[in-house]
């Protein structure tokens, strides 16, 4: 009998303050998911194990130009055991205003291949919803129910020509491709961040903009700022 009064347990997704007005929460728990909301360093969300970041299909394809979300990727790598990336909105529209889409489709290859991101698409905030109360669920692509979700993805072998491309694809305005190329020319990371900036506009063919963006990143003096509780022992919790 009280099997069958007793209310199921709530999903406990953590979220990061700044997704309270995307509406996305107030789906979750119209579903019966637990929100706790804290101040995140990386992902939008907390999804057991799993760091998931929310991007609006046009950040997505801004982010993969200017090599941002090649460093998220590689920080929730760091920080949790599977990374996920939910891109809302319609992408093939997006596309219809991109001038070289085979580069946003090399970036995109990319980031899944040598960053081993997962890469999830929604049509709006309600469907995302749906999929992060699903994961918490531990949902499968298969019949039935019980058991962990089951995640195909990439070993983190964190060997040194991916970690090279990782520290330079952080920097602003470089891709992965214009990572390698960088270091294709100057051979090392040392001999980059050593380099001018007419070097790197020059001499790697980057142009004066891109260069001058990277040697200002380099060259600015660091202030410091309110320090973040780390959030890795956030899945453990």
């Amino acid at each position: 009998m009280w099997g069958v009064l007793q209310k199921r347990p709530l999903h406990r997704i953590i979220v990061d303050e700044r997704e309270r007005p995307s509406g996305v929460p107030d789906e979750l728990r119209s579903l019966g998911a637990f929100i706790e909301f804290r101040v995140l360093d990386v992902a939008d969300y907390v999804v057991g194990s799993y760091a998931v970041e929310r991007k609006s299909v046009r950040d997505f394809v801004s982010s993969l130009y200017s090599g941002r979300l090649f460093d998220q990727a590689h920080r929730m790598g760091e920080a949790y055991g599977t990374s996920m990336l939910v891109v809302e909105g319609d992408l093939w529209e997006e596309l219809r205003r991109v001038r070289n889409s085979r580069s946003l489709w090399g970036a995109l290859i990319s980031s899944v291949l040598d960053f081993g991101l997962n890469m999830f698409f929604t049509p709006d905030g309600k469907q995302t919803a749906q999929f992060l109360f699903t994961l918490g669920k531990g949902g499968r692509h298969t019949k039935g129910s019980g058991g962990p979700p089951i995640v195909v993805r990439k070993p983190r072998s964190q060997d040194l020509k991916r970690l090279q491309l990782s520290v330079l694809s952080s920097l602003p305005g470089i891709g992965p491709q214009m990572a390698g190329q960088l270091l294709g020319y100057f051979g090392s990371l040392r001999k980059v961040f050593s380099a001018s900036m007419t070097e790197i506009a020059v001499g790697a063919g980057l142009g004066r903009s891109r260069a001058l963006a990277v040697t200002k990143l380099l060259d600015s003096r660091y202030k410091a700022s309110r320090t973040v509780i780390p959030q890795a022992s956030l899945s453990q919790e």
